[in-house]
């Protein structure tokens, strides 16, 4: 079965327009522009508007031919260098694209799911990137200290510093375990661990969100977002908070 050249350069990237102006100015070679657009069956302006766009990726030329000015497709190696360009463009846009998908999913607007999971580091990056962009002005937190320092990197660690800033967002940690350094502008109250030894998580109120971390397995986190659920969520928190000690 013949291979539909055609077909193939435009689905590797080329316009329906480019393509056919590329495979007329090959087969004529070096020709005024008004020859290519008679033989690709484009207009003068449109085949202009082509030939620029074809230099600019690579495939096509021109020089002076005495008075005129000539254009010319280069060889079809060059457009497979070309192709073979863009697809490792593409490979490397996709894997940054990958590393950030969950931001992305946090950042979509209109109606949006009341409960959303997230895996991995990179899943509690894109909670501080949601805390970021909910702009709170009050952040409470009850975090298991020891599994944090334990399951978390350093750089997810610094990440949180970033978008927990004090001096923007009011910050209540309520801790099980030891701090290993204070936060200037945190307020810090403890519980026992020995009390509440089968909790391993972190859990997170802000706005209008509930966001829950499991430390146990798979690093996983769950954002519940609702109103309702966020106050009484509050709630708990701040009964839960009168009822700790204060750090020493």
């Amino acid at each position: 079965m013949p291979t539909d050249i055609f077909h193939l350069f435009t689905s590797l990237g080329l316009s329906e327009t480019e393509t056919k102006v590329y495979f007329a100015s090959l087969n004529l070679g070096p020709v005024p522009v008004q020859d290519i657009a008679k033989k690709a069956g484009l207009s003068r302006t449109a085949t202009y508007t082509t030939v620029e766009a074809l230099q600019e990726r690579g495939l096509m030329s021109t020089h002076e031919r005495g008075k005129k000015k000539v254009f010319a497709a280069e060889e079809p190696e060059r457009a497979i260098s070309h192709f073979k360009e863009q697809l490792h463009e593409m490979q490397e846009k996709l894997e940054t694209l990958n590393k950030v998908l969950p931001e992305i999913k946090m950042m979509g607007g209109g109606e949006r799911p009341a409960v959303r999971f997230y895996e991995g580091q990179e899943a509690l990056r894109a909670l501080f990137n949601d805390v970021s962009v909910a702009e709170p002005r009050t952040f409470r937190e009850v975090s298991n200290m020891e599994d944090v320092y334990n399951i978390l990197e350093f750089k997810t660690l610094n990440d949180a510093r970033v978008a927990l800033d004090p001096v923007k967002i009011k910050i209540k940690l309520l801790h099980i375990g030891e701090l290993k350094r204070k936060r200037e502008g945190v307020t810090y109250r403890f519980v026992d661990k020995d009390k509440f030894r089968d909790f391993h998580g972190d859990i997170w109120i802000y706005g209008d969100r509930v966001a829950f971390v499991s430390f146990v397995g798979k690093l996983m986190g769950v954002v519940l977002e609702n109103r309702e659920f966020a106050e009484t969520a509050k709630f708990l928190f701040d009964v839960a908070w009168e009822g700790s000690e204060k750090d020493r």
